[in-house]
């Protein structure tokens, strides 16, 4: 048996932010330094992408988008929005490690009845 969580980032009256598809999505705009490649990536479309980059933009900041075309824009993270990712995974690392105690606990539990 398995014990599943999700967490997400939200503002303080209950709007998402950001949640792990969308950080799949900016680590891929990271490495690469393109939406439409980041959406390819992560399966979604370049439409989606875009305005899922225009909320974070608006809610946090730390978008910087370069028009050009193929080879000559780009689009960057700031330190803020990596050290919000990086946030974001630490947290849900922690307590996938945490589930996983729990996990065993059941584990155990279920298979001696």
């Amino acid at each position: 048996m398995k014990i599943k969580f999700k967490i997400w980032i939200e503002t303080d009256d209950g709007k998402p932010i950001l949640g792990k598809g969308g950080v799949k999505l900016l680590e891929n705009i990271k490495s690469s330094g393109s939406i439409a490649e980041a959406a390819k990536n992560v399966n979604v479309s370049y439409k989606f992408a875009w305005e899922y980059i225009k909320k974070i933009e608006g809610l946090l900041g730390g978008i910087e988008t370069k028009k050009g075309g193929k080879g000559a824009g780009g689009t960057m993270l700031s330190e803020k929005l990596d050290k919000i990712i990086e946030i974001y995974q630490s947290a849900e690392k922690e307590i996938e490690e945490v589930l996983k105690k729990y996990e065993e606990k059941l584990n155990d539990v279920t298979t001696n009845t």
